[in-house]
């Protein structure tokens, strides 16, 4: 279809080429149907690249509306110098006018190629990696999945001079990719703007190109425009080169110094960092005695992987020190701003000029006279006869556009331009508090790597998968890191507790496939931490001792842990059941467990079964109670706690009475010329030891007392042994049975005494021994001593002699005569005395057992004390023992028969050492000592 309008134009004389103002679309049938007759835009570094407006008129009032939207649009004016500087964007809308049958208009809402990333809001992760990065990631990600961007847009870093640190984690949150690149450049004081790759084009028809988004971190990459000075001058007619129309500075109060802190984990301490602007804000002030400080607390610092996997680095004070350069420049760049109206068509933004003419700028010198052109906005319109503009305008009222009704007598181009001195560091404005989305609470899933049941770091901090990343493609440039279910889909995370000091506090890790709850340190998205856990779905709370469920057992509380792998479980709980209250630690594994109070069986319902009150200690396999300053087991009471700790008083009072029962029977013992109990000071120094102000032992003994009685009973054995002295004292009897034997043995001596009612000693069967092996035996009687045999004979035999005397009156009998002697006379009752010629009768003494000691000397003969010393028999028995303080050893015994045997010193060893370490002898000094003697007398070796 042909344009009709466009040919009304042509006979008008103003073809495209001689428009002031054309448009061109990257639809061919949208450049035969359109008419450009007004343009009005506003350009920006850093945030608005690009918003215009583009008045069309057409012949064809069906062009759907939809054909507009995404397509690339270019404007080009005509500049003074010939040339048609262009404008390009993208249409995001379009609006259909009135229309009279003839002309239809068409209102068009351009923007930049930056606005299509505006219509995607996505939550996604970027784990290690630098602000450059994120940007350029995504960015390449719409050119696979845009066909349309891919053809707009085109990143450019060589404005970049410095170098970013990775990050441990960069978070988007809600956000439109376009708010998302443009928040991170900010906050790293990037600036972002848009560029023509080719501002100059030879004609309208110029093929469109895409545009440069530019990232800038330094004012050296701003270039000079090509016409590099701009003239002042009043507007007027007669002008043939475009110029500054007006030009007015502004100024305004701003803060001077600004205070930057954050807390730095690592450290564990609060970093600051003070820095005064050096622009000239006031004459009547100093910057640093303005007072106009701004103190700003930045995130909290990250603390890098411990383990050094991580690319990102240690936090560090420069980090802090950007930042608050970031905003001192921010605030310089507020402080003083130009603006300036003009005519010039080709002020392009990011663009340096030189102004001239200018009576109150003239006498400013080199950066001080040279402005960047920060923002623009302008308007230019095509230069129609009265009768057609008349027709737009009559269009434009129907429409309610008013704001495009022009005359024919009014400018047709004029712009406004904003302007900082060439010296002014340009950075983006960004506020953490306003621009950065504010993190929420929100649900997390414990991962790590799938051969681990608990993933930690040092420090505790866990991974976690955060709930909204749910796109694969997202992911695919980091190997799906954060979609993956796996460690590397978050950086470490650190845990709430609520108890945690250095090396001490509570330790409760969460495992993998747990929910957390997620919240974020100063609400930043990038500083994520876990602050609990929750039940959810089939994730019950905990069922003690694997038994009951809530709402039945909700008077249950404690802790309950879970085996690594296995069924076995820890629980510490507590139980506040009305009538049963209890508190328990116990672990499965042998049902070892500690319980207290108001004892009960494991809880199915509110209720279960009285068990006992008190404590219990328990376990099916081994139990050991060890107090290395003293143990006191005690039944007796000390009501409701209200008491000192080791407080035995009761005990020591016995103690005590003992001590003088034993004390005065041993005196007795004393006066009888027996034996008395050399060991009762003992117990006087025992019972000293318990002291009772401070109810503490003074030595490490173990004390077992009670009110009612202490009994000891077992199916086996009990052994009772003390490598010094065991008293036994009763106030009343003390009692031994047994339904066998009964056998006491004493290295040195046995001494029995009974001050009353006598002694017995009884054997109802068998046959009864008393044996002196190697001394004297006494039997003494005060009155009768009685000597009977029941049933046989009394045998009475001496090896040397046997006496028998009453008061001088005796009876010898020796191996070579018997003898009778009497002061008295001797009276013989018999029927008759026969005499027969010399007999006697052979009659054997018994034997005895082989037992010796040595004595140990050295070399020198002297007595060796304190020796570790071993004796091996010839049957390979060992015997083990350390020699007194006279040297002595061990008496060893061989029972009847004759017996080899060696000393050597103890090496430990259970075999015959070398001839090298046996003991010196006093006579042959390395060979051991041979012995089969049968005398009694003590040895020496």
């Amino acid at each position: 279809m042909s344009n009709i309008l466009s040919e009304m134009l042509e006979k008008m004389g103003l073809t495209s080429y001689r428009r002031p103002v054309s448009i061109l679309f990257s639809d061919q049938i949208l450049n035969d149907k359109l008419y450009l007759q007004y343009f009005e835009a506003s350009q920006s570094i850093n945030k608005d690249f690009l918003k215009a407006t583009a008045l069309c008129f057409s012949t064809d009032s069906t062009i759907a509306l939809k054909k507009f939207i995404g397509v690339q649009v270019a404007v080009d004016q005509i500049c003074d110098s010939g040339q048609y500087f262009r404008t390009t964007g993208v249409i995001v809308a379009a609006e259909q006018g009135a229309s009279d049958g003839a002309l239809t208009s068409y209102l068009l809402t351009i923007e930049d190629p930056l606005s299509i990333l505006d219509k995607r809001i996505n939550n996604r992760i970027f784990i290690d990696k630098s602000v450059i990065y994120v940007v350029d990631t995504i960015i390449k990600e719409w050119y696979q999945r845009s066909s349309m961007f891919m053809f707009y847009l085109r990143l450019n870093l060589e404005g970049l001079k410095k170098t970013y640190p990775t990050h441990a984690q960069i978070t988007q949150r809600n956000e439109s990719d376009k708010q998302f690149i443009l928040r991170l450049l900010a906050e790293h004081g990037i600036n972002a703007m848009l560029q023509e790759q080719t501002p100059y084009v030879d004609s309208f028809s110029t093929a469109l190109q895409p545009q440069k988004l530019c990232l800038i971190d330094h004012n050296a990459y701003f270039k000079q425009l090509d016409r590099k000075t701009i003239r002042f001058h009043r507007s007027s007619a007669a002008e043939t080169q475009d110029s500054i129309t007006h030009f007015s500075a502004k100024r305004s109060m701003q803060p001077t110094q600004v205070h930057g802190h954050r807390w730095r984990a690592d450290l564990i301490k609060q970093e600051d960092f003070l820095q005064t602007s050096k622009h000239h804000h006031s004459d009547h002030y100093a910057n640093e005695k303005s007072g106009l400080d701004t103190a700003i607390e930045i995130k909290p610092a990250c603390i890098a992987d411990l383990e050094g996997h991580s690319a990102t680095p240690q936090a560090n004070l420069s980090q802090l020190e950007t930042t608050v350069e970031n905003q001192i420049n921010q605030y310089n760049l507020l402080a003083k701003v130009f603006i300036a109206k003009s005519t010039v068509r080709d002020a392009a933004i990011g663009q340096w000029f030189q102004l001239e003419g200018h009576e109150l700028i003239d006498h400013h010198k080199d950066d001080d006279n040279r402005y960047l052109i920060f923002a623009k906005k302008f308007y230019c319109q095509n230069n129609i006869p009265k009768q057609l503009n008349d027709h737009f305008n009559h269009l434009l009222k129907q429409s309610q556009w008013t704001h495009f009704i022009s005359d024919t007598l009014g400018e047709r181009q004029e712009n406004e331009l904003v302007l900082h001195r060439k010296n002014t560091i340009i950075v983006p404005e960004y506020n953490a508090l306003t621009d950065k989305p504010r993190a929420t609470m929100m649900h997390c899933k414990v991962v790590g790597p799938s051969n681990e049941v608990i993933h930690v770091d040092e420090l505790g901090r866990i991974k976690v998968r955060f709930p909204f990343l749910i796109k694969p493609k997202d992911n695919q440039h980091d190997g799906g890191s954060g979609t993956n279910d796996h460690d590397n889909d978050s950086a470490w995370v650190p845990v709430l507790n609520a108890f945690a000091g250095t090396n001490f506090g509570e330790r409760y890790l969460p495992r993998i496939g747990e929910i957390v709850l997620v919240s974020h340190l100063d609400a930043d998205i990038d500083r994520p931490i876990v602050i609990g856990r929750v039940h959810e779905a089939t994730r019950y709370p905990a069922k003690f001792d694997h038994k009951g469920k809530l709402p039945d057992t909700r008077y249950l509380s404690g802790v309950k842990t879970a085996e690594i792998e296995g069924n076995g479980f820890s629980q510490l709980r507590f139980d506040d059941t009305q009538g049963q209250i209890s508190a328990q630690l116990h672990n499965s594994f042998a049902a070892s467990q500690i319980n207290l109070g108001q004892l009960s069986f494991p809880k199915e319902d509110e209720s279960s079964k009285d068990r006992g009150t008190g404590f219990e200690i328990r376990t099916d396999s081994y139990g050991a109670v060890r107090a290395g300053s003293g143990l006191l087991i005690t039944s007796y009471a000390q009501t409701n706690a209200n008491g000192e700790h080791m407080y035995a008083e009761e005990a020591k009072q016995q103690i005590s009475k003992s001590y003088e029962y034993a004390k005065s029977l041993s005196e007795e013992a004393k006066q009888h010329q027996t034996d008395e109990i050399t060991t009762v000071e003992q117990l006087k120094s025992f019972a000293e030891n318990i002291q009772k102000d401070i109810a503490k032992f003074n030595r490490a003994m173990l004390l077992l007392s009670s009110p009612s009685g202490i009994g000891l009973s077992t199916a086996e054995n009990i052994h009772l042994s003390s490598d010094q002295d065991i008293n036994q004292i009763a106030k009343g009897n003390l009692h031994a049975s047994t339904q066998k034997n009964f056998v006491a043995h004493a290295i040195e001596k046995i001494s029995l005494f009974a001050v009353k009612q006598g002694m017995k000693l009884i054997a109802a069967h068998g046959k009864t021994e008393i044996h002196a092996q190697t001394d004297a035996m006494d039997i003494i009687a005060d009155k009768v001593l009685k000597i009977i045999s029941k049933k046989k004979s009394v045998e009475i035999a001496a090896d040397q002699e046997i006496s028998l005397n009453v008061k001088g009156n005796y009876i010898k009998l020796t191996p070579d005569h018997i003898e009778l002697g009497t002061q008295g006379e001797i009276k013989a009752y018999t029927k008759q005395f026969i005499k027969y010629g010399p007999k006697t009768i052979d009659y054997e003494t018994p034997k005895d057992p082989y037992n010796e000691m040595f004595i140990l000397k050295n070399p020198q003969g002297d007595a060796v004390a304190g020796f570790a010393y071993k004796i091996v028999t010839a049957s390979g028995q060992i015997f083990r023992g350390i020699s007194n303080e006279n040297g002595e050893t061990i008496r060893l015994g061989s029972g009847y028969q004759g017996c080899q045997f060696e000393i050597y010193a103890d090496d430990g060893e259970d075999t015959n050492p070398n001839s090298d370490d046996e003991l010196d002898s006093n006579d042959d000094a390395g060979d051991p000592e041979d012995f089969d003697e049968t005398n009694n007398s003590d040895n020496e070796k």
